[in-house]
């Protein structure tokens, strides 16, 4: 008897605790929210912790820095999407923190990034160069990941359209708030059900959205930047609503 309400009172306990982190949003309590910001607002499926046993900050590292004060940093959290990023953040103050947009990080599945690599992620970052304030971009510094302005509901038709059939699943459950733009634009990157399938999507602030041209299926999880630059482009990212 006694060994059965000790159960009992073990799931209950884990039934609290799950309910207790999946509807709590994470704070991150790091040493580098700079960083964090950062990542959060270029990186597409990051959620901003890692997921073991509990949640937990993601693993940030400082690498480098240069004579300027520029830095590079190792973000990790585990995700199928550029599993291992080296990040550079130009500089940072109090509120916000600066780097060079569609070329501030480089991804690959494992921590081995080659010499070569590093050494043209650092000249395409400016690296021993003075600052180039014309080529930063700035984010808030938080420590908070944003939430989706959309429901379920209104992601799931054209989820359902870009995942068909059993590529999705029924539920939220690997549908991930991304980014919004100036005007209201939203990205969200969704997962497939049954293979290593990921793509990004892009609702407009009504949540209605373009079949034809407002989803990107990612061919490569670790050098996509280029395919996002251009699917932004193509979508009119951070211009004007017509």
């Amino acid at each position: 008897m006694m060994k059965k309400i000790f159960l009992l009172v073990i799931m209950a306990f884990l039934l609290m605790t799950i309910t207790s982190c999946t509807c709590e949003p994470y704070l991150y309590d790091g040493e580098y929210p700079e960083v964090y910001s950062v990542v959060l607002d270029t990186i597409p499926g990051v959620e901003g912790y890692m997921l073991s046993e509990i949640y937990q900050n993601p693993r940030i590292e400082l690498i480098e820095e240069d004579q300027f004060g520029r830095k590079m940093y190792l973000y990790y959290e585990g995700k199928s999407i550029s599993t291992y990023s080296l990040v550079i953040v130009q500089r940072s103050d109090a509120t916000k923190a600066y780097y060079y947009l569609n070329r501030n990080y480089i991804s690959s599945n494992e921590n081995n990034f080659t010499e070569s690599n590093i050494n043209i992620f650092k000249a395409d970052n400016d690296w021993d160069s003075d600052f180039n304030n014309d080529e930063c971009t700035s984010i808030l510094i938080s420590t908070l990941k944003g939430t989706s302005p959309l429901t379920y509901e209104q992601i799931k038709p054209f989820y359902e359209y870009v995942l068909p059939g059993d590529e999705h699943f029924s539920d939220d459950r690997w549908i991930e708030y991304f980014i919004s733009d100036e005007y209201g634009r939203i990205m969200i990157t969704v997962g497939a059900r049954f293979e290593a399938k990921w793509a990004i999507m892009m609702f407009f602030p009504d949540g209605t959205y373009d079949s034809e041209n407002g989803y990107l299926i990612l061919t490569d999880f670790y050098t996509y930047q280029n395919q996002l630059k251009e699917f932004k482009e193509n979508n009119n990212w951070n211009e004007p609503l017509e």
